[in-house]
């Protein structure tokens, strides 16, 4: 069971395969004595690229905030603090 699953198999998918009510402690101590060690994938790198990237928006407010109605221009702070 373990051999055929190349390793994946840790000490909770041994224990339900059994279906016994063996103790956590006893498989892995059983485990460890016959050198059966899962297979813990390594972590993945973030990376947010995603394809090619579009440009820039053009800057179209030029520093002029005000509106002469309510809904007219909607602007939003980019300058965020990205903390350590």
């Amino acid at each position: 069971m373990f051999r055929e699953s190349r390793g994946r198999y840790g000490y909770r998918r041994v224990k339900a395969a059994l279906g016994t009510g063996t103790s956590e402690k006893v498989i892995r101590r059983i485990m460890r004595e016959d050198g059966l060690v899962a297979h813990v994938p390594g972590r993945r790198r973030y990376s947010s690229y995603e394809g090619e990237v579009t440009p820039a928006p053009d800057i179209l407010v030029n520093r002029d905030f005000t509106a002469p109605a309510p809904n007219v221009k909607w602007l939003t702070d980019t300058t965020r603090d990205q903390g350590p």
